[in-house]
């Protein structure tokens, strides 16, 4: 049975959220999405049902988490009320939620909020691994091409101009310093390769938003959060392994990025990696996260997501 399609999530209408005081530790700036707490499909809602139900249990988190490989060694409870580049987080537990970074944005975005007109991420924390004290940032992906088209031309129109003008100037930068994160080839390397990727082709809407979260992690580090000293980042991008219209790159992505020809059919995780630059693998993991579901230790929740979302 697909468990992405609305006809088996409404089997949870009167139980969407798993631990509904988990918006309770939310700072009260945060605009969530309209569907987190309306519809059985909302990808923010799953979040919120796995990460969030262990926002206060670093163990429970440090075991899911640690399944997808990221070697953490401890989770710091983040410091609530801390002062981030002119931002005050009031977030209570291991978890925030919509994490934008400091106030004005490293990304050349402007306005918005946590939530709202600006890259926010799923889920944040703080951890160390390898002795380092590391960013993590998590994009959760549910029934997205399912619940909803995925957008495909955002780096066209109008808003698309800005969109380049925005993002390019800092690749720009990171080019002249020879910190690209991103594998473009240049103009005389791609004269015998049929498809030539470059930042046009990120326009597909997973691929847009992890350019934006690899953007933000890169620009933040190293960075101070409250008395944390953040050394590294890593990205964890997870997805529903039921939904082949994020895992698997699809024909139709070639609307408006010819430069994912070569990639069509192949697993989307897969093509981000060979798509980063060797320092910016090293700091990508994914995975998919019904799959993981296992490695909760709470058997309550374990059985609540397990039956909900996993096989």
């Amino acid at each position: 049975m697909n468990k992405l399609m609305i006809e088996y999530q409404k089997k949870y209408e009167s139980r969407l959220i798993f631990d509904p005081t988990v918006f309770n530790r939310v700072d009260p700036q945060v605009k969530l999405h309209e569907e987190t707490k309306k519809h059985p499909q909302s990808s923010s809602a799953a979040c919120f049902n796995v990460i969030g139900a262990m926002s206060l249990d670093p163990r429970g988190l440090c075991s899911y988490l640690n399944s997808f490989g990221l070697e953490i060694e401890e989770i710091l409870e983040f410091p609530s009320q801390v002062d981030c580049g002119g931002l005050i987080y009031n977030d209570v537990g291991y978890v925030v939620f919509e994490w934008v970074g400091p106030q004005k944005s490293p990304i050349n975005e402007s306005g918005g909020g946590r939530g709202f007109n600006r890259t926010s991420v799923d889920a944040f924390l703080i951890v160390k691994i390898r002795g380092k004290l590391t960013q993590l940032l998590i994009e959760w992906k549910f029934t997205e091409g399912f619940s909803r088209e995925l957008a495909l031309g955002l780096f066209c129109g109008g808003q698309g101009v800005e969109r380049l003008y925005r993002y390019s100037s800092i690749l720009a930068n990171f080019r002249k310093k020879k910190i690209l994160p991103f594998k473009f080839f240049e103009e005389y390397e791609a004269k015998n390769i049929d498809s030539h990727l470059g930042l046009y082709d990120m326009s597909p809407d997973h691929f847009y938003q992890l350019l934006r979260i690899t953007l933000l992690a890169e620009t933040t580090t190293p960075v101070d959060i409250g008395h944390f000293h953040i050394e590294d980042y890593r990205i964890l991008h997870l997805t529903h392994s039921q939904n082949d219209k994020i895992n698997i790159v699809q024909p139709e992505y070639l609307k408006f990025s010819p430069g994912l020809k070569q990639y069509v059919g192949q697993s989307f995780h897969s093509v981000w990696k060979t798509i980063l630059s060797d320092s910016a693998r090293s700091r990508f993991f994914s995975g998919h996260w019904d799959k993981a579901l296992s490695a909760v230790p709470n058997v309550e929740l374990r059985s609540y997501l397990t039956e909900r979302y996993g096989d």
